[in-house]
C-alpha cells in the first residue's frame, strides 16, 4: 500500500505546469520552489510557523502576527489515510480532466462511479475563505457505503486560478472529521528568558511557567482562553525579539492534528 506521506511529497512537487500570464516569474512557482524537497526534508519542517510584524503609525504601535499551517503536515497528520481503492484510483493514468470532479479524468470518473462513490457537499478551495495554509487545497468530498472519502488536489501553480496537481483519493479516517483535513488551528509558545522558572513559589511549592503562549483558532487566543489583546500580541513579539526597528521575523509552531 502506498505510503501517505511518499504521495503527499510528489503531490507537492508535482509539475503543474507554466503559463505566460501567470505570476510566477521563471522559478516561483511552489511546485518549482519545492523540487528540491524530500520526503524526509518535508517532514522536518515545522507543521506551523507565524511571521510576526511590528509597525508604528503616528505614535501608535502595532503588532500583526500570521499563521501558516504546513500542507504536508497537515495531509499526513492522520486524519487522512489510503486503502486499497485510494491506491487503485491513484495509481491510474490520468490522461484528461474530462471527469465531473476538477482533477479527475474520464476513465477515472468512471472508475468512482463503478464502484459507488456519491459526491457529499460541494467542491471546496481554501482559496476562498484565504486559509492560512502553506498551499490551497481544492477537492471534493465523497461517500462510499458509509465510508467518506476525499478527493484533494494541491496548488502548485503561481496564480489560483490554475496550476492544481490532478486529483488523489484519500479516506478519512473513521475519527477524523473533514474539518480535521483543512484545519488552520495551531498554537505557539516563546520562553520568558527574563522570568524566574526554576525557584519554587512560597504558597504552591511549584514553578512557574516561563512561556508566553498564543493558539490560533480563527483569532488569536491567548494563555487564558480568551481573546488576545492588543497587549498580549505586544508581549509576544517582544518575548520573540521583534521589534518597529527590527524588521519581521518567523517563529516555529504546531499545528492542532489531534482529533
Amino acid at each position: 500500500m502506498t505510503n501517505i506521506e511518499n504521495l503527499v511529497a510528489a503531490m507537492l512537487t508535482e509539475n503543474t505546469g507554466t503559463h505566460m500570464l501567470d505570476s510566477g516569474g521563471a522559478n516561483g512557482r511552489a511546485w518549482q520552489r519545492n523540487q528540491s524537497q524530500t520526503v524526509e526534508s518535508f517532514r522536518s519542517q515545522p507543521s506551523a510557523t507565524a511571521e510576526i510584524y511590528v509597525s508604528e503609525f503616528q505614535g501608535q504601535t502595532t503588532v500583526e502576527i500570521l499563521p501558516t499551517v504546513n500542507v504536508f503536515h497537515l495531509l499526513t497528520g492522520g486524519a487522512l489515510e489510503l486503502d486499497e481503492l485510494c491506491d487503485t484510483f491513484n495509481e491510474m493514468p490520468v490522461e484528461d480532466w474530462n471527469g465531473d470532479y476538477y482533477g479527475v479524468s474520464a476513465n477515472g470518473q468512471e472508475w468512482l462511479d463503478r464502484q459507488g462513490f456519491e459526491a457529499k457537499g460541494d467542491v471546496f478551495n481554501t482559496y476562498n475563505w484565504s486559509a492560512n495554509h502553506s498551499q490551497t487545497l481544492q477537492g471534493q468530498e465523497l461517500e462510499l457505503d458509509g465510508d467518506n472519502y476525499v478527493l484533494i488536489q494541491i496548488h502548485g501553480g503561481a496564480d489560483v486560478r490554475g496550476g492544481y496537481t490532478d486529483a488523489k483519493l484519500f479516506k478519512l479516517d473513521d475519527h477524523a472529521e473533514f474539518y480535521n483535513v483543512i484545519t488552520e488551528d495551531c498554537l505557539f509558545a516563546v520562553e520568558l528568558k527574563d522570568k524566574d522558572s526554576q525557584t519554587p513559589d512560597m504558597f504552591t511549592g511549584q514553578t512557574h511557567d516561563n512561556h508566553i503562549y498564543l493558539d490560533w483558532r480563527g483569532e488569536w487566543i491567548n494563555y487564558d482562553g480568551g481573546c488576545a489583546t492588543d497587549d498580549d500580541l505586544l508581549a509576544f513579539a517582544a518575548a520573540c525579539g521583534v521589534t518597529v526597528d527590527s524588521g519581521s521575523k518567523t517563529i516555529a509552531g504546531d499545528a492542532c492534528l489531534d482529533f
